[in-house]
């Protein structure tokens, strides 16, 4: 028998050209090779702070969506996990490099950010509880990935912000709470109808590409 965990890397499996061009994007490789300016990082720090406000919301709405109380426990583990851990990680980062959080409250979002939340606030509104689990989950599988690649790599980088930003998104938790999202999404999959997988697979494919084209607004600090 097919388990939900298998049936979640299918899904991935059918966007694998995508998903290739995420892990090996310029920025992702700049940093492999311990090269990436420190601005362009500062950059993508700052509008990741901006997108992750809004995932958070995100996943208070998804779990409005469902009367399943372990479900609901994990949307609510995985918000407070974001903004307890995730985003304070990020601003220590910030802080580290000289930028303050008063210095980041003036930052706007670029299209590319502003583009992602669109989406991902179109699917909250329109889209049902399966729409958002596939819409939200290539983005923290994505970059456990690319941590655990990077890991690989480390002996070469020797800048220490982007050896903490690889740390914690190769760190257990994060290792586990993608374990657990690959399950959920496979097993909501696994009892979806036809026309409610054709979803989750165009919405799995444009969150990819949106993860994607935030790669590029950050390796080209583009705001435009």
């Amino acid at each position: 028998m097919t388990t939900p965990t298998e049936v979640a890397n299918d899904l991935k499996q059918q966007h694998s050209k995508l998903w290739d061009k995420l892990l090996s994007h310029k920025f992702i490789s700049d940093i492999e090779m311990d090269c990436l300016p420190l601005e362009n990082f500062i950059f993508y720090l700052q509008q990741d702070q901006l997108f992750l406000k809004e995932f958070c919301a995100f996943l208070l709405k998804a779990r409005k969506k469902t009367t399943e109380t372990k479900l609901r426990n994990w949307f609510d583990a995985l918000n407070s996990s974001t903004v307890n851990y995730e985003m304070q990680m990020q601003r220590e980062l910030l802080s580290s490099l000289g930028i303050s959080y008063l210095d980041c409250t003036s930052v706007k979002a670029a299209s590319a950010t502003r583009n992602y939340i669109f989406f991902l606030r179109r699917v909250s509104s329109s889209g049902s509880l399966v729409e958002m689990v596939s819409a939200m989950s290539p983005c923290p599988w994505s970059y456990l990935e690319i941590a655990e690649k990077l890991c690989g790599r480390k002996s070469r980088i020797k800048t220490e912000v982007y050896r903490r930003w690889i740390d914690f998104y190769a760190s257990k938790e994060s290792r586990r709470q993608v374990g657990e999202l690959k399950t959920i999404l496979g097993t909501r999959y696994l009892k979806a109808n036809r026309k409610a997988r054709r979803l989750m697979k165009i919405n799995f494919g444009s969150a990819c590409r949106y993860e994607y084209c935030f790669w590029e607004m950050s390796y080209h600090r583009q705001m435009v």
